[in-house]
This record gives C-alpha cells, sequence and structure tokens, in this order.
C-alpha cells in the first residue's frame, strides 16, 4: 500500500506515534505520558496537530499495537491503562476507511526476523541458534508480555500474541515463596512495578531500617552494586525472568531465540549476570542441551513496535 500510515505503540505508561511512507520507514517519533490524556483520541489528536504543524499529511491508514488484547480484532481495553482504542475510532479520527489493531508484542514480533546489525546484542549463550524455529519475544516493562513470530511457507512471518503476563506465578524457592507471597500473576513480579515490591519486600524480611527513596526498576538495578538488598532483588529478578522466558521457549518452540524488550529490562541488562542468567534459563531436565543452543537477546532498536508494523503491507478496510 502506497501513501502515509500513521502509526502507534501504545502502552500503559507511554504512547508513541509515527508516521511511515514505506515498510521500513520510521518517521516523525513523538512521545506523549498517558496519564496527561484522559482518552486516547486526545493523545493522538495532539500528534496530529504537531505534525501537520510542520508538514503537509495526507494520511491513507493507521497502525496501532496497544499493550492488551484485541477484542475480536476490531477493538482493545489497554490492561494498564482506562483508554481503549477501536477501528471505528481510528478511522473517524484521522479520515482514513482503513486500520488496523496488533498487540504490543504481537508488533515486536513482527520485527525480529527483519533485525540488524546493531539492533540487538547477546546476553550470554550462542550468537546464533543451532536450529531454526520460532522466535519469541517478551516484554518487560509497565507489565509483562510475550509474542511468537513464526515462518509461514511462502518465506514470510507472522505473529501470535499471548497473555503470558496473566500467567499464575509460583514460587520454586524458600526466598521467593517467602518475599512474593502475594504476588499471582508473572506481571505482578515482572514489571516495573513489581521490581519497586519486590525491593521494599526484601528490605523488610531483611530489617535493615527504612526503605530509601526508590521509585522505579532502574533505580534498583543501579543500586545494585552498593546496595545488598537491591542486588537481592535483581538476582532473584534475574532467575525468576530466566526460569519464564525458558517456560515460553519450550512452550512456543521458539528455538530461534528469546529476544527481551522493554523499558524495565533495558535498565536490567547493564546489570545482569549473564551467565547466572543463562543457567537459570536452560537448566530444564531432559530439553537442558537444546535449551543451550536459544540465544537469549536484547532488542536495542528504538521502537521495534513502530518498526514491526510498518513492515505490515497490507490495511484491511473498515466494513
Amino acid at each position: 500500500m502506497t501513501g502515509t500510515v500513521l502509526l502507534g505503540d501504545i502502552g500503559g505508561t507511554n504512547a508513541r506515534f509515527a508516521v511511515s511512507d514505506a515498510p521500513g520507514d520510521v518517521q516523525s517519533v513523538r512521545s506523549y505520558k498517558a496519564i496527561d490524556y484522559p482518552h486516547f483520541e486526545q493523545a493522538l489528536a495532539s500528534y496530529i496537530a504537531h505534525l501537520r504543524a510542520e508538514r503537509n499529511v495526507t494520511f491513507t491508514g493507521v497502525r496501532i499495537a496497544a499493550a492488551g488484547l484485541i477484542d475480536g480484532g476490531c477493538e482493545v481495553a489497554l490492561t494498564n491503562s482506562p483508554w481503549r482504542i477501536s477501528k471505528a475510532g481510528l478511522c473517524a479520527a484521522v479520515g482514513v476507511s482503513r486500520a488496523e489493531l496488533f498487540n504490543d508484542l504481537e508488533a515486536v514480533a513482527l520485527a525480529l526476523p527483519h533485525l540488524g546489525p546493531g539492533d540487538d546484542r547477546r546476553i550470554g549463550g550462542p550468537d546464533k541458534p543451532l536450529l531454526p524455529g520460532n522466535l519469541l519475544a517478551v516484554n518487560v516493562g509497565t507489565g509483562f508480555g510475550a509474542a511468537i513470530a513464526f515462518g509461514s511457507r511462502d518465506g514470510g512471518f507472522s505473529a501470535i500474541a499471548t497473555e503470558a503476563g496473566h500467567m499464575s506465578f509460583s514460587a520454586t524457592t524458600n526466598d521467593e515463596a517467602e518475599l512474593f507471597s502475594t504476588c499471582r500473576s508473572m506481571e505482578d513480579l515482572l514489571s516495573g512495578n513489581g521490581v519497586v515490591r519486590a525491593y521494599r519486600a526484601v528490605r523488610q524480611v531483611g530489617r535493615n531500617g527504612t526503605v530509601p527513596q526508590l521509585s522505579s526498576a532502574a533505580e534498583v538495578f543501579a543500586a545494585s552494586n552498593s546496595d545488598e538488598a537491591a542486588a537481592r532483588t535483581l538476582a532473584m529478578f534475574s532467575r525468576v525472568l530466566a526460569r519464564v522466558a525458558g517456560d515460553l521457549v519450550l512452550a512456543t518452540g521458539s528455538w530461534g531465540g528469546c529476544y527481551f524488550c522493554g523499558s524495565v529490562v533495558q535498565g536490567w541488562a547493564a546489570h545482569v549476570d549473564d551467565m547466572q542468567f543463562r543457567e537459570a534459563f536452560a537448566v530444564k531436565g531432559k530439553m537442558s542441551e537444546r535449551m543451550s543452543s536459544v540465544p537469549t537477546r536484547l532488542v536495542s532498536l528504538p521502537f521495534p513496535a513502530l518498526y514491526g508494523i510498518s513492515l505490515v503491507r497490507r490495511l484491511s478496510r473498515l466494513n
């Protein structure tokens, strides 16, 4: 499809918009805080107004990747935000007849087969897969999510979204059982707020005095070199993330690689012990040898969800 397509990557904390004139083209990216806009359409209107103040643009369609379950392909209620987005509302707001909704991790998964040199880096383990297979995208940010990219017979790739963040959390060690007794889902721990809650639980159990004002996962990870509780939180977060990601690889046959993205893992990756992470990732009984051949990589490409949906070649018409 020719023409300018409006793109959006909408999460629980940030809304990012861009435009695309061709597959793989992402330009004019701007980010908005979701908390500043009671409704999604207000953030969208702000972006369009800013863009049209800079250039004359006519849209031919719109693609939105959103952090939530797509209801019948036509509407999404964001999991960690009160916003709702529909294809009909998008078409009306942008003035187009074609729109498409994607899960945000589905969009990232669509980008994985097209990553180039410098778009990702290794987190321990092999640089390339020993065997072909699906590709797994794992996000840790405001929430936790995963999606799978799989090859088709025509040589292309498709993607399937999941709701992995709402799988049940189960402690496997005594310290996990003690510290994370209130965690019910994976997202309760593997998220930005989850890291902060875990740190405070570690401080309380260790009776190390008043909890310092560490208000973000990035602050906790950065303090791991000087703060015993932060170091313990980092180690436990890394172990659980590795274990869960390894389980998802087994469940989806993602022998081609496990790719991590999201604001929380960007800060985590600078402090993780790669060898310990890989050990927890790969130790899976009879499948340990196979798991040791699966790459684990950090996506460093800016805005991978926007890039992923820019690669989609056709837009569906609103019926």
